[in-house]
């Protein structure tokens, strides 16, 4: 998997299907001075891009159209690198997508044989966020009882066993109990912070008691799944957990670390700066009219999934928090300038898609596709301008600074970011 090194090397899925919960990654380990990701489309894991990869993450999205994107091939090469040691972790989407299933295209991703608590023939009524509640499973429903912060109690190792740690549930499944698991965490209770979209003794019984976060051995690597997001950067304690899950795991397989990156040099054609004022310029506008799409009551079915004005900003502030804050000189002097020009392009590309959502507001139809598109590009941009500032930063530590940086563990966390 690549040359020896303190950290795992890590790809994060942004491929078809993914929705904006895989920049809570980059913010998790941007916030630990980690610089070893990458952010991998279906085409790059096609393209054998696991092969330079410890740890692979998925997140939230459209299961379904995860799956149809990454397809026999994708699944062919995700049991491979978990076969040969790596360490696939879910979460939400990326926690069903291995789960036993029977549907095209699901039936492809059969590595954990547990089942799903959450799905129904007979749906109850819902209370709230009838658009978000529950999606088609071929002649049966998967629905979602409840929303943002529930309390998992740990169950994985006698140190956390009767812990409790608070994290959001955004439509992740509740797993049943099966042989080839591990139970890592159970859903102990809710709190005063939970959206009930069902009577409360329905979700009760859909998910507290069961399974929240469960691994699975698979040859010489491991599936671990969560149903809630412990990666949500605003829940501390949940992030320690499965950072310490990722660094532990592998402190224990060495001579499997990748180098995602080589240091590189100066560009030999780097952007001006005039290029990329004119990408802040672009973001900046793009801001200001997904605000204003903010105070509106729109939503656009992408797929199978429901998508809300709120999600554009994500992307958006992702780009902006950093881009607004870094070093002009060292961006334009890293960043080639056919990079700088693509990045302005998916900037213009973006606000043209935020305008087409304004005007189609009265036609569903039209502003489902415009949304689609909208939502494409914001994926693309992001994904593509934070794999540059991530190799930005990591370019800019020494030797020694990369052995010391985010050193992690459950006691006392440790952190360094240059």
């Amino acid at each position: 998997m690549g040359t020896t090194d303190a950290h795992p090397a890590i790809g994060i899925y942004v491929g078809h299907g993914a929705s904006h919960s895989w920049t809570w990654f980059a913010d998790i380990f941007e916030r630990r001075g980690y610089y070893n990701v990458s952010f991998l489309s279906e085409s790059d894991i096609f393209n054998n891009a696991l092969d330079l990869c410890d740890v692979f993450f998925v997140s939230g999205g459209d299961t379904f159209s995860i799956a149809q994107g990454l397809g026999k091939r994708g699944a062919e090469r995700i049991e491979r690198f978990v076969a040969n040691g790596g360490m696939y972790l879910g979460s939400c989407a990326g926690a069903y997508l291995p789960l036993k299933s029977s549907l095209s295209p699901l039936n492809m991703f059969n590595f954990v044989h547990a089942r799903i608590t959450n799905l129904t023939k007979n749906l109850p009524e819902p209370k709230r966020g009838e658009e978000k509640f529950c999606t088609e499973y071929g002649c049966q429903y998967v629905f979602h009882p409840v929303r943002e912060d529930v309390l998992v109690k740990l169950t994985g190792t006698k140190r956390d066993e009767d812990r409790r740690i608070t994290a959001p549930l955004y439509g992740g499944p509740g797993i049943l109990p099966s042989q080839d698991i591990d139970v890592l965490a159970v859903y102990d209770d809710f709190t005063d912070k939970t959206e009930f979209l069902v009577d409360e003794n329905i979700a009760r019984d859909t998910i507290i008691g069961y399974v929240a976060a469960a691994k699975k051995q698979y040859g010489k690597g491991t599936f671990y799944l969560f149903g809630p997001h412990f990666e949500h950067p605003d829940y501390e304690e949940a992030n320690r957990y499965l950072l310490n899950i990722m660094l532990k795991r592998h402190e224990n397989n060495t001579g499997k670390a990748g180098d995602l990156f080589q240091k590189s040099t100066m560009c030999k054609n780097p952007a001006a700066k005039g290029l990329y004022r004119s990408f802040l310029s672009e973001i900046s506008n793009a801001r200001i009219v997904a605000l204003a799409l903010e105070r509106t009551s729109y939503t656009w079915l992408i797929g199978k999934k429901v998508y809300d004005p709120e999600k554009i900003r994500v992307f958006i502030e992702a780009i902006w928090n950093r881009a607004r804050r870094a070093d002009m000189q060292k961006g334009c002097s890293s960043i080639a300038e056919e990079n700088m020009t693509a990045l302005l392009q998916f900037a213009g590309a973006i606000n043209r898609d935020l305008r087409q959502l304004k005007r189609y507001a009265g036609t569903p139809q039209q502003a489902d596709t415009s949304a689609t598109e909208l939502f494409g590009n914001l994926r693309e941009a992001t994904a593509m301008f934070l794999s540059l500032y991530f190799k930005i930063k990591r370019d800019c530590l020494t030797d020694d600074e990369r052995r010391v940086t985010c050193t992690y563990t459950l006691k006392q966390p440790q952190c360094s970011i240059r």
